[in-house]
């Protein structure tokens, strides 16, 4: 009997250190870092992805991974211009970044979005899927603690449809990803077509525009008032 209560304080022990350190992971600050731009060639296109280093004393670095990964290296396009970063705090304490940057090109480049969170080692980790959106794209980060402990992460990238020129006013896809404790990473909850059409960021006349007026949609299909 007295093995059998061994073993099971033994188990809530174990079930208890677990549970704080996903909750230490989450909560964790994100230390103090810097943002390097990718090399470019004579042509000012990106041969290598951006990166995000921390100021650390050991210093660990994000590099943002290239499009194209699956075939040969002579056709992989990096994400290396216009990097940008964005500290999240969060509202139990803590911080995560959000960082991103293009592979380069005209209006409808690409851009890749990742949502790093420091580890108790000091490496960054990436909690998003690959989420790669055109330069068009509404993106955002929204405090919605009844829908996840971390903010939920949200695209809005246009659809070119048939008899659509490039700058007119397009139908967007909204994509809701949403933090599972469970898989330690963000999955996608929902996605859906927009039911009207918004000019192009390029006809913006302060963007961004899509998930500001999609808002009552997005948290209503979160389940939250």
């Amino acid at each position: 009997m007295r093995t059998l209560w061994v073993a099971g304080v033994l188990i809530f022990s174990a079930f208890r250190l677990l549970a704080q350190d996903e909750s230490s992971k989450a909560l964790r600050t994100f230390p103090p870092y810097k943002v390097y731009q990718g090399i470019l060639d004579e042509d000012n296109f990106p041969v290598s992805g951006a990166r995000l280093c921390t100021t650390e004393e050991k210093s660990h670095c994000f590099t943002l991974a290239p499009d194209g990964e699956k075939f040969d290296k002579d056709s992989w396009l990096y994400f290396g211009l216009r990097a940008h970063s964005q500290r999240l705090r969060l509202n139990g304490g803590g911080s995560i970044v959000l960082f991103n940057a293009n592979r380069g090109g005209g209006s409808g480049s690409s851009d890749r979005y990742v949502l790093l969170r420091a580890e108790p080692d000091g490496r960054l980790k990436n909690l998003l899927p690959e989420i790669i959106v055109t330069n068009q794209a509404d993106v955002a980060a929204w405090d919605i603690p009844i829908a996840s402990p971390l903010p939920v992460f949200i695209t809005a990238d246009y659809l070119w449809e048939g008899m659509e020129a490039h700058y007119s006013s397009h139908f967007f896809e909204i994509r809701i990803y949403v933090y599972d404790g469970t898989a330690d990473r963000y999955t996608l909850r929902h996605k859906y077509r927009t039911a009207h059409k918004y000019p192009g960021i390029d006809n913006w006349e302060q963007a961004p525009e899509v998930l500001a007026r999609e808002r009552g949609k997005i948290i209503e299909m979160l389940g939250t008032k």
